[in-house]
């Protein structure tokens, strides 16, 4: 459990190094090819957060909850 949370954790945080390095990188998209990797960085960018995401929420609806019958 530990390890699929890390794997989200690093999905989101590579996902926000390749929007920030959208940001810097696309200042002047004048070509057809600065076009289609300003586009590809945000798709992945993109991607890879809802993934994380995605992983972080199955990590909390499959968390084991752990109920306490001592009082039965």
């Amino acid at each position: 459990m530990l390890k699929k949370l890390k794997l989200s954790a690093a999905l989101i945080i590579v996902g926000e190094i390749l929007t920030w390095a959208l940001n810097y990188f696309a200042s002047d998209a004048t070509s057809n090819f600065s076009e289609f990797t300003s586009g590809v960085l945000l798709g992945l960018s993109v991607g890879m957060k809802l993934l994380g995401i995605i992983l972080i929420l199955l990590l909390i609806i499959k968390y084991p909850k752990n109920e306490n019958n001592s009082g039965k």
